[in-house]
């Protein structure tokens, strides 16, 4: 049904009331977007803008959603105006990255796959908890790399209902996985070193001459502790021998002190 009481409020438009109300959009709230529709429109500075309408025919393609204008629409078409002060200026798009939100994790959208924290409030309170977060938002994320390779994603997509982050979450100096894997590739080295050594049959006298390993911090430091221990014993023992001597002498002199009598 046509509405002939909205005309459109630009000087000469043949559609003005030609067209549905669908057809008609209100000047904007934001000061800054209706100043710029007045300001193309021009000649309305005395005329009630709260009732007043622009139709379509005056709007780029660019500017209409799927029901009204986009809020930074600006009516640049067929204004009877020499020259158009305010151009179409479409907003560009900030670009959302989602981070994982353990401390110090630098995996991110799209190269690194991450999940949402979970809706559940008692688990996603214990997530938080884990990961040490305690601002809590919409837009908590969380990468793989956390998890055990058994709550990884299914065939669906999803983690496991029961999955809870246990590694990397920012707690440690190190990253306690990658020096397990350094530690487990240092003790196959040495193990490939020992195998080709016998192969090649080494003997006894040319190994010994060989270099010797870089003991790992572990080796290091029970060789101290070992050497600490034994050079405990060393003094235990040396003591032991003192006080048995004194012993000694003291019955010795007892003896001919008796013989003397």
């Amino acid at each position: 049904m046509k509405n002939r009481k909205l005309r459109c409020i630009v000087t000469n438009c043949y559609n003005s009331g030609q067209q549905d109300s669908s057809s008609m959009y209100k000047f904007p709230i934001n000061p800054v977007v209706r100043q710029k529709w007045m300001d193309n429109i021009a000649d309305i500075k005395d005329i009630n803008l709260f009732n007043s309408r622009v139709c379509r025919r005056h709007f780029e393609t660019q500017c209409f959603g799927k029901t009204k204008v986009f809020s930074w629409a600006v009516p640049t078409l067929f204004l009877n105006t020499k020259e158009v002060v305010h151009q179409v200026s479409k907003p560009s798009k900030n670009t959302f990255v989602r981070r994982c939100s353990v401390r110090n994790c630098s995996s991110r959208s799209p190269s690194e796959r991450l999940h949402f924290f979970p809706s559940n409030p008692e688990m996603r309170k214990e997530w938080m908890e884990i990961c040490r977060l305690t601002l809590d938002n919409k837009w908590l994320f969380i990468c793989g790399r956390h998890f055990r390779q058994t709550y990884l994603p299914n065939n669906k997509g999803n983690l496991r209902k029961d999955a809870i982050p246990e590694f990397h979450l920012g707690t440690e100096e190190e990253d306690p996985l990658g020096k397990t894997v350094k530690s487990m590739k240092s003790c196959a080295n040495r193990s490939n070193i020992s195998f080709k050594s016998e192969d090649s049959g080494i003997d006894e006298e040319s190994f010994r001459e060989s270099k010797p390993h870089n003991p790992c911090a572990n080796c290091l430091d029970l060789q101290q502790q070992l050497a600490a221990a034994h050079f405990r014993i060393q003094q235990l023992e040396e003591r032991r021998r003192e006080e048995t001597t004194d012993s000694d002498d003291e019955e010795e002199e007892e003896h001919i002190f008796m013989l003397m009598k």
